[in-house]
């Protein structure tokens, strides 16, 4: 059902039911969708950064035609290019006379598959929007599914040890791009301190270090 409503939905963009902005957050379809996300502390430089890498991730899913138009269109690729070259010579320019078969041809292709079209443009935007959700950001598109859900919290709860300042250890991961969903485990404490470690998407590991409830990122 949820994959009717986004194809529906991205056949309404295309066909003008709803629309989009031209530029900035929101615009764009297919793999140059620009995400929506909600107000943060992120950089500038960091989010662009962000958008260019997920855009780069939708840009590796290609348009694949399925097979039920393929006769039809050959059929009229052979019928086209035939009429081209039965005309009188001189009666147009031979480049006229190819690109307007060229672009009926491909004008006829793209309308036969607007709606399957619309439907992998819905899947690149989706990717574009789970890619950022992974990175920490907040989709605030209501025209695009974001389906990827992190992993809860009680799956890994018997998995570490927590402490005092887990929360605020955990908050450090956040605000420091380490993951969408930090799960800080205590690694040392002492005498008014407390240390963490936080796994980070991409395989990296922040070590954060927290005295008297003031936790930063140690070296």
């Amino acid at each position: 059902m949820k994959k009717w409503m986004g194809i529906a939905c991205a056949l309404a963009i295309l066909a003008g039911c709803a629309s989009r902005p031209t530029t900035g957050p929101g615009s764009g379809y297919g793999a140059a969708y620009v995400p929506m996300v909600q107000a943060n502390n992120v950089p500038a430089e960091t989010y662009e950064a962000d958008v260019a890498a997920c855009q780069k991730t939708a840009r590796s899913y290609t348009f694949a035609t399925p097979d039920e138009h393929r006769d039809a269109l050959f059929f009229l690729r052979a019928v086209t290019l035939g009429a081209a070259a039965a005309m009188p010579a001189g009666w147009v320019p031979t480049f006229a006379t190819t690109g307007t078969t060229w672009g009926l041809n491909n004008g006829f292709e793209y309308g036969v598959y607007s709606p399957q079209r619309a439907a992998f443009h819905a899947r690149q935007e989706s990717a574009i929007a789970n890619c950022m959700a992974r990175k920490g950001y907040l989709n605030a598109d209501p025209s695009v599914a974001v389906t990827w859900t992190p992993t809860p919290a009680a799956a890994v709860k018997g998995l570490r040890r927590t402490g005092v300042d887990t929360y605020n250890a955990e908050q450090v991961a956040k605000a420091n791009r380490c993951t969408a969903t930090p799960f800080a485990n205590l690694v040392g404490k002492g005498p008014g301190y407390e240390s963490y470690t936080v796994p980070c998407d991409g395989g990296r590991v922040l070590a954060v270090r927290c005295t008297f409830g003031n936790c930063r990122p140690s070296s």
